[in-house]
């Protein structure tokens, strides 16, 4: 009976290596851009029509004036409102 000893070459460690190496580079570059990159800040400037905002905040508004309004009487509902209907017994332990 005879012993013979084959020195294997695998080929496949040399791809497992470059396989693992990759996963480390995705690992390591989405640990730096999601913690350490600073994100470029969007600069906003205004438009001039932008500024008659502040114009509008400043005015006041008297609700009974607005109510009483002959042309917001004559104004129609064109939505009927629900009325909250009775679903279910108040108590659901009593049965029907």
């Amino acid at each position: 009976m005879a012993i013979f000893i084959e020195e294997k070459t695998d080929s496949g460690a040399v791809v497992n290596v470059v396989i693992w190496l990759t996963i480390l580079a995705i690992i390591s570059a989405s640990i730096y851009y999601i913690f350490f990159k600073k994100p470029q800040l969007v600069e906003f400037t205004a438009s001039a029509s932008f500024k008659n905002i502040e114009q509008l905040s400043k005015i006041s508004i008297n609700s009974d004036k607005l109510i009483n309004n002959q042309t917001f009487q004559t104004l129609k509902p064109y939505i009927t409102v629900a009325e909250p209907d009775n679903f279910g017994n108040a108590n659901p332990f009593l049965g029907s």
